[in-house]
């Protein structure tokens, strides 16, 4: 593959991990949000999604091809990087064998949800509902699966927030790299605490159920 054509599968990869697949983990985590609210309100949340006309084409065209196509590429990004951690300890290097190691739990994360969430429902012809979900965080090994999800996701997407400004020239100076560091920290710690809250929302608000 000539550099080029590298270059820009690289800027592709970066531009899909950010948008839309970055703004698709926000609006998953606004949705799961209302699991603080209640069984009644979570529940009509999720009706009302369903509703919204030609949504399963949407959620193939603009969610699930693009993650595919991130995936893909990630994988095969990993398959051909070489982090080199041993004989070179840097915290570079670091970021980029955890933004790896991440996207490959993150995948795996991701593919076990839409089985649990969408084929399995789909193939014993129910829904998916607040009683589902507290149900399933209720079971110490789903709650560790996905805590260390939301974990996994909330590193390789504020770290590949941190790459996708480099690689699009966003930020080039040294002051410019060390405020988006702190904004990218910030970013996976409010992701990680709003996704662990939206997890125990399914649990503390589910013991009347």
């Amino acid at each position: 593959m000539s550099r080029d054509r590298q270059f820009l599968w690289l800027r592709l990869h970066s531009l899909s991990g950010v948008v839309p697949v970055g703004l698709f983990v926000l609006m998953h985590l606004y949705t799961n949000s209302f699991s603080l609210k209640g069984a009644e309100l979570y529940d009509a949340r999720l009706k009302s999604i369903d509703a919204l006309p030609l949504m399963g084409i949407f959620e193939a065209l603009f969610i699930y091809l693009p993650i595919l196509f991130h995936a893909v590429l990630g994988v095969v990004i990993t398959i051909r990087g070489q982090a080199n951690i041993a004989a070179y300890p840097y915290l570079g290097n670091w970021r980029y064998f955890l933004q790896r190691l991440s996207g490959v739990g993150v995948l795996l994360f991701v593919g076990a949800h839409v089985y649990k969430t969408r084929l399995e429902p789909w193939m014993g012809g129910y829904a998916i509902d607040f009683a589902h979900m507290h149900e399933a965080m209720s079971e110490p090994l789903t709650f560790t699966v996905y805590a260390l999800g939301i974990l996994g996701t909330a590193y390789h997407l504020a770290n590949g927030l941190w790459t996708f400004c480099i690689t699009w020239g966003i930020t080039i100076g040294r002051n410019a790299q060390r405020r988006l560091t702190a904004l990218v920290v910030f970013l996976l710690l409010v992701i990680l605490l709003v996704g662990l809250n939206n997890m125990m929302g399914f649990l503390v608000h589910g013991v009347d159920l």
